[in-house]
């Protein structure tokens, strides 16, 4: 399997299921290969609630860059890679790097050319005033002048 040969570890399919817009996989593709799976069935659209994922996606991805004292390696996707799986990859920098949106989203788009609908960003910013509120953001340099919780140009 050219997963295991590249030390894939774990998998995150941020579109499980079998319908269009869905990778039909599941933990039985994987089984006795020794990777780690785990599925999120996302729709790609502005009205998904994709936020109820957040926590879920980041701790999966945290536990699975810790696996064998840190030399687990995720694979996250979706379909086409440009809006769900960043969207959990944002998410995840956010949740366990203390990024503000600003940043993760920029360092995730330094990697790949991605798209993350308007309505995941509208999310993603909704993550970003709630973790400023709790003082979980570290202040990073060229945040907006209004500081990490907002989002100004990014819709």
């Amino acid at each position: 399997m050219r997963l295991k040969r590249l030390g894939i570890t774990h998998i995150l399919n941020v579109a499980e299921g079998n319908s269009y817009m869905h990778v039909n996989t599941n933990a039985d593709l994987y089984a006795g290969s020794g990777i780690m799976y785990h599925g999120i069935p996302a729709s790609d659209t502005d009205h998904f609630d994709i936020s109820v994922y957040f926590e879920e996606a980041a701790d999966f991805i945290k536990k699975a860059l810790a696996y064998k004292r840190g030399k687990g390696k995720v694979y996250v996707h979706c379909r086409e890679g440009y809006s769900r799986s960043p969207t959990l990859v944002i998410a995840y920098l956010m949740l366990h790097q203390n990024m503000d949106v600003h940043t993760a989203l920029a360092m995730v788009r330094q990697k790949r050319e991605i798209g993350p609908n308007d309505g995941f960003l509208r999310q993603l910013c909704r993550l970003n005033q709630r973790l400023a509120a709790e003082g979980k953001l570290e202040q990073m340099s060229g945040t907006s002048v209004n500081g990490p919780q907002s989002c100004e140009g990014m819709l």
